[in-house]
Order: C-alpha cells, then sequence, then structure tokens
C-alpha cells in the first residue's frame, strides 16, 4: 500500500470514529431527553465533536436518527446470518432467527430509542419515511425466512400474515418491557414463537394435503 492509500486508510477511519461518537452521544441524549429537546449544540458537547463537523458528516439532525435507526436494525436482523442461513436451508438456524428477532434482546436503552422514534414519526414526516423504509427492510427479511419454512405459492399469504403477527408482536413486546420492565417477556416470546410453529406446520401440512389453511386453524378447500 503507497503513502497515499495509506492516508486516505486512516482519514477514513478516523471520520467513521468521529461519525460514530456523535452517534453514540446523539443516542444517549435522545434516550435521556428525547428527540425534540436534544440540539446538535449538545450533541457537539457530548461527543467533543463541533458544530460545524457534525453538520459535515450529518446534513440535519434526522440523518443521526436515520444512523441510529439503521445501525439498529442491522444488528436486530443480522441480514449476514439469516441469508447464510437460507442458502443452506439451515431451519433450524431459521428458527433461531426468528426467535432473536422476536425476543427484546437489545436493552432498555434500545427499546427507549425505539419508543422514541416510533412517536416522533407520528409527527415528523422525516423520521416517518425513515421508520417506513425500517419497516420495509425488516418486512422482506421476514418474509425470506418463513419462505424457507413454509414455501410454494399457496402459501404467501400465510406468510405475509405471519410476518405480519412476528413484526407486531416484537414492537409489542419492546413496548410493553418499556411500560413494564419486570415483565417475564422471556415466557411471552416463548409463546408467540410457538403459535408461529404451529401455524407453520399447519400450513404446510395443507398444502402438502391439497387444501388452504388460515391462522387459527381454519381449512379451506382450494378454489376450483
Amino acid at each position: 500500500m503507497d503513502e497515499t492509500n495509506l492516508c486516505c486508510g486512516m482519514m477514513r477511519d478516523r471520520a467513521g470514529l468521529r461519525r460514530q461518537r456523535i452517534i453514540d452521544a446523539a443516542r444517549t441524549l435522545f434516550v435521556c431527553n428525547g428527540f425534540h429537546a436534544t440540539g446538535v449544540a449538545q450533541i457537539a458537547k457530548a461527543s467533543g465533536v463541533a458544530v460545524g463537523q457534525i453538520y459535515r458528516d450529518f446534513a440535519a439532525k434526522e440523518d443521526i436518527v436515520a444512523a441510529i435507526v439503521e445501525g439498529d436494525c442491522a444488528r436486530l436482523l443480522e441480514r449476514d446470518s439469516l441469508q447464510r442461513a437460507i442458502q443452506a436451508s439451515d431451519t433450524d438456524s431459521v428458527w433461531h432467527w426468528i426467535g432473536q428477532f422476536v425476543r427484546p434482546t437489545t436493552g432498555r436503552e434500545a427499546v427507549v430509542m425505539l419508543a422514541e422514534i416510533t412517536a416522533e414519526s407520528t409527527r415528523n414526516e422525516r423520521i416517518a419515511a425513515i421508520f417506513a423504509r425500517t419497516r420495509a427492510d425488516v418486512w422482506v427479511n421476514i418474509l425470506a425466512a418463513l419462505a424457507l419454512l413454509m414455501p410454494g405459492d399457496r402459501a404467501a399469504g400465510r406468510r405475509e400474515l405471519l410476518a405480519e403477527l412476528a413484526l407486531t408482536q416484537s414492537l409489542g413486546l419492546r413496548q410493553q418491557l418499556l411500560l413494564q420492565p419486570d415483565m417475564d417477556v422471556e415466557r411471552l416470546a416463548d409463546a408467540i414463537i410457538a403459535v408461529i410453529m404451529r401455524e407453520v406446520e399447519a400450513v404446510n401440512a395443507v398444502t402438502a394435503a391439497g387444501s388452504d389453511t388460515g391462522i387459527g386453524g381454519e381449512t379451506r378447500a382450494p378454489n376450483g
């Protein structure tokens, strides 16, 4: 590696570390004070990065939120591990991924941050757009996991229902953890996963038999 490339690499590393300091400081302030009560000047003071440099790294405060959401989403989804499991047709690993997704295992700070972003998305169009993109990304990953567990065109509608169930319950468990920190969310998560597993087994059974089934056990013969 020549000196120019080495210098450029070091500059990129320093820029990345600086951006991470900004993100970490902003996250702590957002959790403690809320999005509206946190200004860029406060983020600058907490991070040790000048206001002008923050605006060179992030065009607006919402862009810092976007970086936080993207980072949290990446940690939650573990796309690489899911993709490897799907490529290997490793259903055990896919079930493990679903379990990790449903369970709120990322800590209270992440739960508070999610609640703050969710609330802000109801009144801020930019945050709403970030939240919508993140939800769409999550949706695609859940559907990919379910496609391995219950394949076939006949099961497409059921996969969408189960994806919505998993996503809704995952968000709901995080909300419950925020409101009731002592709640046994592990027990609830186990119950939710058991429901999903039973539905997958039921759909696969009736699909193999040439009929259709709905969540809750309703069975219908295919049209025609």
